[in-house]
């Protein structure tokens, strides 16, 4: 494959990656308005997509305490999603320079002792990107579990 060619599929799966993290985000935001309010409210709230990311994984953790089946699946989902955040800053927060056509990017990731430069590749990207489409659509993933969370919502509303 040509440098060029490689270059355009690595951008576009970043771009994939960033985009699809991000649809990842907005049901979180989705799925904390839910557990705190039921059913019966604007999922749009303020409060709700303005936290960031480690609030909502924190308070969804929370409040499914009362739910241990739920809670075990979104303990699996979260753990995924830990592992792909951290790969998003690096992309997101850490690009060194990419403005000369490749296939990978330097990215600068903090690290206990300060900062260590990163090479991130295609391969890196396809693979995190899997795990964020599992997330997402899986077997296992949000939308199966939005599912099962609106049916216990519902059957404790009432």
């Amino acid at each position: 494959m040509d440098i060029f060619k490689a270059d355009t599929e690595f951008k576009k799966n970043v771009g994939d990656f960033i985009l699809t993290f991000s649809e990842i985000e907005f049901s979180l935001s989705v799925i904390f308005s839910k557990l705190e309010v039921g059913n019966d409210i604007n999922p749009l709230n303020p409060k709700y997509f303005g936290a960031s990311l480690d609030e909502k994984r924190k308070s969804i953790s929370k409040l499914l305490v009362v739910n241990n089946t739920l809670l075990k699946k979104w303990e699996r989902i979260n753990s995924k999603i830990g592992t792909c955040n951290k790969f998003r800053r690096s992309i997101a927060h850490g690009i060194v320079m990419n403005h000369i056509v490749s296939t990978s990017i330097q990215t600068l990731v903090k690290n206990k002792g300060g900062f260590i430069f990163k090479e991130l590749n295609n391969d890196d990207i396809e693979n995190h990107l899997k795990i964020l489409y599992d997330i997402n659509s899986g077997k296992e993933g949000i939308g199966v579990f939005m599912e099962e969370l609106n049916e216990w919502v519902k059957n404790n509303s009432k």
